[in-house]
């Protein structure tokens, strides 16, 4: 009796561990794990702009799971706390954050929307053509970076655009130095400016102003066979310009032959043309504004990240649109048939098939023909069984 009562004693014993064991580790399941529980909770700080609370929350998990999924995402986080802040110090501590980024994650499919942001920042703190151009040419490279690294990015459309909205401003910088040098005589350091405007932007919308600008600057120092290049170039390529006819009595005074007017380059030249603004008497006080920093550049950033989902929901609905029937191969062409009656009331009705093998309404298909051959053999069939029956 007394083995059977220890055996039962063990037995309890044992259910007991083995029951406690099993809600422990039910309970160890339920726990979320430590490096996303700090990630979720800097991602609240983040979305109450409380930027130093959820930096230290990333920076935390950075420094304790240095392994951790989330540790790349926490460093995009703390650029992104940076980035949202604002304020130059700010736009620079994202900028660095950011190349951080691409340094240690390189193949991290998130290391172009990086590169993009380190090019909104840039483009933030860029200032007028008057001004100071460092963060103009900051631009420049991070966007030239970003089509050599990026090149399969769906943001390389979008930072073509950045890159000829950047070199006008760099370019609009030059030609106001090099009309400045014009202005006190010094034509050779003017000369140098517009040379550069036409060999580095391509794309400036008043391209014509500087052809003038430095065959002017050429005739001055003594150039006058490559002045008549840049004249050749405004008689050919600009024929709306307000140089167009100073143009051509310049080369002809200088016995050179006047060039035709090539219609597909003026249409492109003239597509570059800026648009005008138009009269209006707030624009001193929103410049004024803009300025003093009131009216801030809009976030190229989230402009492109809009155009690209735009894009991507776009493909996908033609993509859906386009998936073949059931049934029906890749290949195949898919018809609409349509096919309208009308009732006895007078009214149409519209009957459509869609399909990859649909039939146009009176054409004849191989298995309409098996169909009705199948009728009229019943047919005979039936008016042989009548014929014997009257027999």
């Amino acid at each position: 009796m007394r083995p059977l009562f220890r055996y039962a004693l063990l037995l309890l014993f044992l259910l007991s561990v083995w029951g406690c064991g099993q809600k422990g580790a039910k309970l160890q399941k339920s726990v979320v794990p430590p490096d996303k529980t700090l990630y979720e909770t800097g991602s609240e700080y983040l979305k109450k702009s409380q930027y130093i609370k959820a930096r230290l929350a990333f920076q935390t998990l950075i420094n304790t799971y240095p392994d951790s999924d989330m540790a790349a995402e926490s460093y995009l986080a703390i650029g992104d706390s940076f980035y949202s802040e604002g304020g130059t110090e700010n736009l620079l501590q994202a900028e660095d954050q950011y190349k951080n980024f691409i340094i240690f994650f390189p193949t991290s499919p998130k290391a172009a929307d990086a590169q993009m942001k380190i090019i909104s920042a840039n483009m933030k703190m860029m200032r007028a053509p008057d001004r100071d151009q460092q963060n103009s040419y900051k631009a420049e490279q991070a966007i030239k970076k970003m089509l050599e690294q990026f090149p399969d990015s769906d943001y390389i459309p979008i930072a073509k655009q950045y890159l000829n909205e950047v070199q006008e401003s760099l370019a609009q910088s030059d030609f106001g130095v090099g009309q400045f040098y014009t202005e006190r005589g010094n034509y050779l350091g003017a000369k140098s400016r517009f040379r550069d405007i036409v060999d580095k932007y391509p794309n400036y919308s008043a391209m014509d102003d500087a052809y003038y600008r430095l065959a002017e600057a050429l005739m001055k120092t003594q150039n006058p066979d490559e002045a008549a290049i840049y004249y050749g170039r405004i008689a050919s390529g600009y024929p709306f310009s307000k140089h167009f006819d100073e143009a051509k009595d310049r080369l002809k005074s200088l016995g050179k032959p006047i060039p035709a007017v090539d219609t597909q380059l003026a249409a492109l030249n003239e597509s570059r043309l800026k648009p005008s603004e138009g009269f209006s008497p707030l624009r001193p006080f929103i410049s004024f504004a803009e300025a003093l920093g009131f009216k801030g550049p809009p976030d190229r950033y989230v402009y492109a990240k809009k155009v690209v989902e735009e894009k991507r929901a776009e493909e996908a609905a033609v993509t859906q649109a386009g998936v073949p029937a059931e049934g029906a191969k890749a290949g195949d062409d898919i018809l609409i048939q349509t096919t309208l009656k009308q009732d006895s009331s007078g009214k149409i009705q519209e009957n459509t098939v869609l399909g990859a093998n649909a039939t146009p309404a009176g054409t004849d298909k191989s298995g309409d023909n098996k169909k009705n051959s199948g009728k009229k053999s019943k047919k005979k069939s039936n008016s042989k069984n009548n014929t014997k029956k009257n027999l």
